[in-house]
């Protein structure tokens, strides 16, 4: 079988997940690539059954979020050429699609919904602002009404009160900086309630269910490194959870509820492995604190807009957990648990294309000593099969955000490059959510390249201690922030790297800064550096002001509509390094974004990356 074949299989393996429920019927609707790109499907949920799905959607591009609300009807959204302009679909009871929403050129972001509202943020009167909506159930009865405008950052709702007169907004600062304000829909005012406790302190804070008129159980790092749950009052009272400080050790995810349950889900992130607990919370503390069983070791993944926001979901009726569940060795599907039984089952079964599973490779998780001591945790993929005389290649995986972490997960591309014959190394270095907020911070602004130097003292480690793998074979790789690491990496330590590949970096800080979508920009700045203040770092940590030590190969892949990293982030590193007689070769997508969101798009760029690194790796 021909690499390219092959690789055409591994990029056919199907991912489905974001599982929610009908409001009344076992029936959950969820998305699925088994096209080629994301459409939103149905099925009936049935014990330990596997029910036939419905295709609910078949766009050209990917449909996204879907979540039934009270009326029975789908909301989900899309966008086009992953422009990430979304619009709001309406699937009703006949499964014929309306399109709600038709301003493409602005964004529509789905929040949350209660049994009388669709709450989202659109940026319809400023493109710079995303100010909150909601909109009367049914839809098609009604129009959206402007709730709120944010005077500073990104608003997003998050606690309703029950007679759904108040609302807890996050308020986002940047990605791991956030407040939450009081809001009252009559009177239209609102008030910081946790202002007094942070004060100039960045925190992250998420309110997730009211426990009576005057308290909310919050998700917060706030006076700890931990991200977990806690109590927080109207006035600005902080309540910890000794039960839960005692048993939780890592960041929680996630919650889950429904309405009137003494019982609330959450998932913890326990080293990239998560894990599903349960507590009865109340006004004053938590009375229990149970841990779920679950039928694999795995992941379960969750991502934004572009795929789905919510990894598990309470059923109404409070039998079931809907799970989106992934492992290196399991393809991401949704998983049922029946709470009456605790038993488990794969309520949607995804296509491996023909794709032996014996064939791929589960991770192992390792730890190594970082320049100054920190321990960086890696995940390592080694292939099947005769090792090489001098080890294996190995390519190093840099996750974007700069918050995200790598987990092992199933990756269908991860997986090819190993069964082509090349190790992985996916590193979380300093700066990657799950290992606290000392961590997490580690990175900020002036200590930026402190995580490239993170990549470097991996790269020793592997090279003088991993005897499977040829230390002067080692190719970087990276996507968004993974690619601005690909780009310093080989500025910064040139030595180390046969080639790189960058997909949809950063090559320059001030120029990213000035020409991402404006609504974003200053949460970027709080991670980054801002233009006003700290234009010497900005330039500094920038990889184009240094592309005279680039000395390898580089491949650029880079979507035209990406709003996130523009376009001219990739051109003109590419134009530079050509005018200089680098060698560099960039792949450009007319149809995509941020990142490659449709097969064949992924078939064509990654299968051409193999062929490059055959020759030069």
């Amino acid at each position: 079988m021909s690499a390219v074949k092959k690789f055409d299989q591994y990029l056919s393996i199907e991912k489905a997940g974001g599982a929610r429920w009908h409001p009344k019927e076992e029936r959950i609707v969820f998305v699925s690539d088994a096209s080629g790109v994301f459409q939103v499907y149905e099925t009936e949920v049935s014990q330990g059954i596997v029910n036939p799905r419905v295709q609910l959607t078949s766009e050209v591009d990917r449909c996204t979020c879907p979540r039934f609300l009270s009326d029975g009807t789908v909301a989900f959204v899309r966008d086009r050429g992953g422009d990430e302009n979304y619009q709001i679909g309406m699937i009703d009871k006949k499964r014929d699609l309306t399109w709600m929403t038709d301003d493409l050129e602005a964004k529509h972001r789905v929040i949350t919904h209660t049994d009388d509202f669709l709450f989202f943020l659109a940026n319809l009167e400023d493109r710079s602002r995303l100010d909150m909506y909601r909109w009367k159930i049914p839809l098609k009865d009604s129009s959206p009404e402007l709730l709120y405008r944010p005077e500073r950052g990104l608003v997003s709702p998050q606690a309703i009160s029950e007679d759904g007169r108040r609302m807890i907004f996050g308020q986002f600062l940047g990605n791991v900086n956030q407040q939450l304000l009081l809001f009252d829909c009559d009177s239209g005012e609102d008030s910081c309630i946790t202002e007094l406790l942070t004060r100039d302190r960045t925190s992250r804070w998420e309110a997730t269910k009211w426990l009576d008129s005057e308290r909310v159980l919050v998700l917060t790092d706030y006076d700890s490194d931990i991200y977990r749950p806690a109590i927080l009052s109207m006035s600005g009272e902080f309540v910890r959870l000794p039960g839960i400080e005692d048993s939780l050790h890592f960041d929680v995810v996630e919650t889950a509820y429904v309405r009137g349950s003494k019982w609330t889900y959450f998932t913890e992130n326990q080293d990239g492995y998560s894990t599903i607990h349960r507590a009865e919370f109340q006004k004053d503390g938590m009375e229990s604190l149970e841990t779920l069983p679950f039928p694999i070791r795995g992941v379960i993944p969750i991502g934004d807009q572009r795929s789905w926001t919510t990894g598990i979901q309470l059923s109404p009726d409070e039998h079931h957990l809907a799970v989106t569940l992934s492992s290196g060795i399991q393809p991401t599907s949704v998983w049922l648990l029946s709470l009456r039984d605790m038993s488990s089952w794969r309520a949607v079964d995804v296509s491996t294309a023909g794709v032996d599973p014996r064939e791929f490779i589960d991770p192992t998780l390792h730890r190594f000593s970082s320049f100054d001591g920190l321990e960086v945790p890696y995940f390592r993929y080694i292939p099947q099969g005769e090792r090489p005389t001098s080890g294996w290649p190995a390519v190093f995986v840099i996750h974007g955000g700069p918050e995200s972490q790598m987990v092992p997960a199933f990756d269908p591309v991860l997986q090819f490059f190993a069964g082509a014959g090349y190790a992985l190394i996916t590193p979380n270095i300093r700066g990657s959510d799950g290992y606290g907020r000392a961590y997490l911070d580690a990175d900020n602004v002036e200590k930026r390249l402190d995580s490239i130097l993170d990549i470097k003292h991996l790269a020793l480690h592997i090279k003088g201690n991993d005897k499977e793998i040829d230390g002067e074979r080692l190719i970087i790789y990276g996507g968004s922030y993974g690619g601005f690491a690909v780009l310093s990496a080989m500025t910064e330590h040139p030595e180390l790297w046969k080639c790189g590949v960058d997909i949809v970096g950063i090559s320059n800080f001030v120029t990213f800064l000035k020409n991402t979508a404006s609504w974003r920009r200053s949460l970027r700045e709080s991670e980054y550096g801002s233009l006003e203040h700290d234009m010497e770092t900005l330039v500094r940590i920038s990889p184009i002001n240094q592309i005279d030590r680039i000395s390898a190969p580089l491949m650029i892949i880079q979507g035209d509509n990406d709003e996130r990293v523009p376009l001219s982030e990739s051109t003109q590193m590419y134009e530079m390094l050509k005018e200089k007689g680098i060698g560099v070769e960039m792949l450009r997508f007319s149809d995509e974004g941020h990142g490659l969101a449709k097969r064949e798009n992924r078939i064509r760029a990654y299968s051409e990356v193999l062929n490059w690194l055959r020759q030069i790796a």
